[in-house]
């Protein structure tokens, strides 16, 4: 009677507290969701931005104004004329006038209509908006900015000259080093790749040009200058500065260029040695006084790491109550509903008891997980390590359950990285054709197949029973039909998948056969597909997660 008392009180006090948050959250937002504050906010304020924009260009244009009778105008008045710099605030209004045109014909409808899902285009109209009225403010100082790079050309000409000309030498000797060591190598080296390098160097080559273009053009008007000539200020404080900038475009390139060359020397190759699933589960239990007036609950939290048989049913969407302490006149007794299961999770059901006037619990999964692991065999030019268990997202795994043993992505030695195969295949197959790494040889039958050299002999033997040769026929099937569009399995004699999680490879195969998945059931589901296959896949896992 007293706990039925008690559920009734709970649920009286849950709906009190229901309408109390509804109340709350109707006095904060108004009349219901809409747009966010904040950016309602930032377009209210669009309107007075505006204005202050017009007020700020018209004092720039008096300045102005005020500047063109001043003696220093004289040194800049035939590139005023020339860039017309009197029309920059005419043009800036115009300007504002399209930024308050599109806030009245497409942001403040928007606002006005209020709607949470407008949000993402109340923001884009912002940012244009706002974009636009800095645009205009640009234009208005621009005369005031242009005239004084001007007058610093004029005042400081040989020392602008002087590093405009060593900054250009460090361009022409950098651009030089790399045509002549790392481009000119990776070019003998390489001689296939002719065309990827050029156009990795192209960047670098245009610079160096543009660069001898604006240093000429700084040389003639510092020269007209020295001379007593007229001498074009503007174009000399513009391309100065150009070769500044062509200067950090130069090392930034220098240092991707060499980088990028590199890695054609380098080849790598990641294999999916094995994977796991681990299983936990959250167990809570609610414990109370049966015979109390008061609802005065205690809660205890157990968390498990479980088999997968012991998760799925576990996490069956129809469990609800796993145990149970009720109590009685000759004492509290426990009863689980879940059978041997209760005795896996291990779970003693008096521990961290509240209080000892509780007599009465009940015990439910409040949560559940699932935690994905892979282990790898990297490869690195011919050398190989195993990694440890390394966690991987849901997604990630199950995208990759099909690979088992296989290489899940490989680049060859004269690839760049952004090139490399992140289509499943067999290891080493990314290698085989390359002649860095083996040759064709043909076998007593006329048959061709791929011989590895030294080291590289190792993908023969990786995960095979006996020493296996790359036919020429499976590698041309490969590198004609799958090679980065697929994943490649290949067919044995019998017309079934050679590699991979269901190939005949594995199944027979010592090391995957103890392999942490197959122990855990996962070479055991009949299908090859991971459609429709994902429960057995994960190692004999759930087909459903929890509640």
């Amino acid at each position: 009677m007293g706990r039925i008392f008690h559920k009734k009180q709970h649920i009286l006090m849950g709906f009190i507290t229901a309408l109390t948050i509804a109340g709350l959250m109707t006095l904060f937002t108004g009349c219901g969701p809409g747009l966010p504050k904040d950016l309602k906010n930032q377009a209210d304020i669009i309107p007075d931005t505006i204005k202050a924009g017009q007020t700020r260009i018209d004092r720039d244009k008096d300045r102005y104004e005020s500047f063109i009778k001043s003696s220093e105008f004289k040194d800049v008045k035939r590139f005023a004329l020339k860039e017309k710099w009197a029309e920059k605030f005419s043009l800036a209004h115009e300007e504002l006038k399209r930024a308050d045109k599109l806030y009245n014909s497409d942001l403040l409808p928007m606002v006005k209509r209020n709607k949470p899902e407008l949000s993402s285009g109340v923001k884009q109209q912002i940012l244009r908006i706002n974009k636009i009225i800095k645009d205009a403010e640009s234009l208005s100082k621009y005369p005031f900015l242009r005239s004084a790079s001007i007058q610093k050309a004029i005042k400081n000409a040989e020392n602008i000259q002087t590093l405009a000309k060593k900054d250009a030498d460090q361009i022409f000797e950098i651009v030089n080093r790399i045509e002549t060591d790392s481009f000119a190598k990776a070019n003998r080296d390489f001689p296939d790749l002719k065309d990827k390098i050029n156009t990795r160097f192209a960047p670098l080559s245009k610079l160096a040009r543009q660069s001898r273009d604006d240093l000429n053009v700084v040389t003639a008007v510092y020269q007209n200058h020295t001379a007593g000539l007229s001498a074009d200020y503007a174009a000399f404080a513009d391309s100065s500065k150009a070769i500044a900038l062509s200067l950090e475009r130069v090392k930034i390139s220098e240092t991707q260029f060499t980088k990028e060359m590199d890695q054609l020397y380098l080849s790598y190759t990641k294999v999916l040695k094995d994977m796991k699933v681990e299983y936990f589960v959250v167990i809570k239990r609610e414990s109370w006084n049966e015979n109390s007036d008061y609802y005065n609950p205690g809660f205890a939290t157990f968390q498990r790491q479980v088999n997968p048989e012991t998760y799925e049913a576990l996490t069956k969407e129809n469990v609800k109550t796993i145990a149970a302490i009720t109590a009685g006149f000759t004492g509290s007794k426990f009863k689980n509903s879940i059978g041997p299961i209760w005795k896996e999770l291990a779970i003693k059901p008096a521990a961290q008891w509240p209080s000892r006037s509780h007599n009465a619990a009940s015990f439910w999964v409040e949560d559940s997980k699932e935690t994905y692991f892979h282990k790898y065999m990297l490869e690195e030019n011919g050398e190989t390590q195993e990694t440890e268990w390394e966690k991987v997202d849901e997604s990630f795994y199950e995208s990759n359950l099909e690979f088992l043993g296989m290489a899940i992505f490989a680049k060859p030695y004269g690839v760049f990285e952004k090139d490399q195969m992140t289509q499943a295949a067999p290891p080493g197959m990314a290698y085989v054709g390359n002649k860095k790494y083996g040759e064709w040889k043909q076998n007593s039958s006329g048959n061709n197949f791929w011989s590895w050299y030294g080291k590289y002999a190792l993908f023969s033997t990786l995960f095979f029973p006996r020493p296996y040769y790359y036919p020429y026929n499976s590698w041309n099937s490969w590198n004609s039909n799958y090679r980065q569009s697929r994943p490649y399995f290949g067919k044995n004699q019998k017309g079934s998948q050679k590699f991979g999680t269901r190939g005949s490879f594995i199944k027979t195969s010592p090391k995957f056969q103890s392999s942490t998945f197959a122990k855990s059931g996962g070479l055991k589901a009949h299908t090859a597909s991971v459609r429709g296959a994902g429960a057995n896949l994960r190692g004999g896992g759930p087909k459903s997660k929890g509640k």
